[in-house]
């Protein structure tokens, strides 16, 4: 599962980002997008981009193109 399969509230847990490219992966890395961390999608845009997810103790809004390539597994 990626992380744009979310619904708004869900949370899931970071698997790996290896299909992003080098250097957004260090960004998200930078901000706390760490493998195991936990993350929320909160809220998506009306016209469904960007989605605002939060991750550590920040929010961020990221496009879907971005999260698509995240994946996650969902928290029980």
């Amino acid at each position: 599962m990626v992380l744009s399969d979310l619904s708004a509230g869900q949370s899931a847990q970071i698997v790996n980002m290896q299909s992003m490219e080098p250097a957004m992966r260090k960004k998200l890395l930078n901000l706390g997008f760490l493998p195991k961390a936990k993350v929320e999608l909160l809220r998506l845009a009306p016209m469904g981009d960007p989605v605002v997810i939060r991750c550590a103790s920040s929010s961020i809004a990221l496009r879907k193109s971005i999260i698509s390539k995240i994946k996650v597994e969902l928290l029980k």
